[in-house]
């Protein structure tokens, strides 16, 4: 059985005013969490991809990587924390969208610049995950706003108490930023994912990168990981999700983790 992680954070970006703060420390959390809390993944199996190097063509060439050489029976992880966002959709006919509320869910990569060619859409996540072999437990985390429906306001500045969103608006408008409730919305990449989305929030939401215990995290990562440390090899996946949705709610964050894909009832290690 091989084991593999993918964890990609992304603090910096090229304008000063879209950074985050948290990124980071939350995949040097997962990391500490699946090689040493719970050594599941040699330290040989993990690449962390940070800052100047998260760009589109670096993620995308590190997740070749991780898919390459995967069969059953092997362990699969990506995280990714960041900024995420959304941006039209492509019709497919006339008035008719590829989805229904006419957006697509991305993750915006360290280069990305507003326009499709550096984002990293919900459809191109379709593609890459669906090449990953029956049997593979894969398990894919996203803090970033608007990151359920990958499975297919400006940020807010002040001092520590204050709030910033992993939604980079990069000049885009606002209504096609936060749009309408994706509850309809085509969901193109959890009809093909052999795996699990765990998502920091709902497809019209945002993820707070946030100060918790004397540190810079995202919420969801912080009570995500905190939830492993406790359940990751006794309670499903769906289960420590909405343990983490109480966590959130109970420290006051408007955000609601959702979980999906094949492996929902599964544990997170094998």
């Amino acid at each position: 059985m091989k084991s593999k992680a993918l964890l990609v954070g992304i603090n910096q970006y090229p304008d000063p005013r879209n950074s985050l703060r948290g990124c980071i420390n939350d995949i040097v959390d997962m990391q500490h969490f699946i090689s040493v809390t719970n050594p599941v993944y040699s330290t040989a199996q993990i690449k962390l991809l940070t800052d100047k190097a998260a760009t589109k063509k670096g993620i995308l060439l590190q997740l070749e990587w991780l898919l390459e050489g995967i069969e059953a029976g092997d362990q699969i992880l990506f995280h990714y924390s960041g900024h995420g966002a959304q941006l039209p959709c492509q019709k497919i006919a006339g008035d008719v969208w590829e989805e229904k509320d006419g957006l697509d869910e991305i993750i915006c990569p360290y280069d990305f610049d507003g326009s499709n060619a550096t984002a990293i859409r919900d459809n191109e996540f379709a593609a890459l995950f669906a090449r990953i072999p029956k049997g593979v437990h894969f398990i894919w985390v996203s803090d970033s706003c608007h990151a359920e429906d990958l499975s297919r306001d400006p940020f807010m500045l002040g001092d520590e108490s204050t709030l910033r969103y992993r939604n980079y608006t990069g000049g885009l408008l606002r209504e096609n930023m936060i749009g309408s409730s994706a509850a309809g919305a085509k969901r193109v990449a959890a009809t093909n994912l052999n795996g699990a989305l765990l998502s920091a929030c709902a497809s019209h939401e945002l993820s707070a990168d946030a100060y918790i215990d004397n540190r810079y995290n995202g919420a969801f990562t912080h009570y995500l990981i905190k939830n492993l440390k406790k359940y990751a090899t006794t309670t499903p996946m769906n289960q420590i999700i909405q343990l983490v949705r109480k966590d959130l709610a109970a420290n006051d964050y408007d955000q609601r983790p959702q979980s999906e894909g094949l492996l929902e009832n599964k544990l997170f290690f094998l």
